[in-house]
């Protein structure tokens, strides 16, 4: 519930608003990129090139950010104080969508090829659902929408389980080795870029004291 409430001529604020957006925009353009690599479209220098460039622009903006939050609260009142800690906490997030991306371009470099495996359809369903979960966590933030920040957490948190299922069976698989680490690493790079879009939500959903915990590992399962 941090961000629940609306700013009034905030112009710094409201760049660094729209300097988060776009960098959510600029994960999804990396895991897009990494995920036609992965579906058949292999490794190329053009794709390496597009993953490399976006990576690099949400790096550059999460400095940025963090730059303009330091400037912003040397000179704004106390009662911003929990909105710039909730950015320097969440933008770590984004950051990490973009590394998670990477990875998964990395499959391809590896020679993995998801288009013709005999799973393609399920491996695909989460592509999908992942990919969307990015789009759908932009256009959330920029509407500041607290309910649909909350929908999309129940929403991605029943992921979480069926990624963990999917790396136990490719442990437990007795078939060629480079399929199962294919896929362990698959789903485990999904579980990771769902997680921090969950913690990144919680600026919309969820007092201070209670943001970032999504992406710690669950002892009870």
């Amino acid at each position: 519930m941090v961000f629940s409430f609306f700013r009034s001529g905030d112009k710094a604020m409201d760049e660094v608003e729209d300097r988060i957006h776009q960098m959510l925009i600029d994960g999804r353009n990396v895991y897009d990129t990494a995920m036609e690599a992965v579906f058949g479209g292999g490794k190329s220098k053009k794709a390496k090139a597009a993953v490399k460039g976006a990576d690099n622009e949400i790096n550059v903006a999460q400095r940025d950010v963090r730059r303009a939050l330091l400037v912003h609260a040397s000179v704004a009142p106390a009662t911003d104080v929990a909105e710039v800690l909730s950015y320097m906490s969440v933008i770590k997030d984004v950051e990490r969508i973009g590394d998670y991306s990477k990875n998964l371009y990395d499959l391809a470099r590896y020679g993995v090829n998801f288009e013709t495996a005999d799973d393609r359809d399920e491996l695909a369903k989460y592509r999908d659902l992942v990919g969307q979960l990015i789009s759908d966590a932009a256009a959330t933030f920029q509407t500041r929408d607290t309910q649909g920040a909350e929908a999309l957490v129940a929403k991605a948190g029943g992921f979480l389980d069926d990624y963990d299922s999917h790396v136990k069976a490719a442990y437990r698989s007795d078939g060629s080795p480079d399929v199962a680490v294919a896929r362990a690493l698959y789903y485990r790079f999904l579980k990771r870029i769902t997680a921090h879009v969950m913690n990144f939500l919680t600026a919309l959903a969820l007092p201070l004291d209670q943001l970032d915990y999504y992406d710690e590992p669950n002892l009870d399962s």
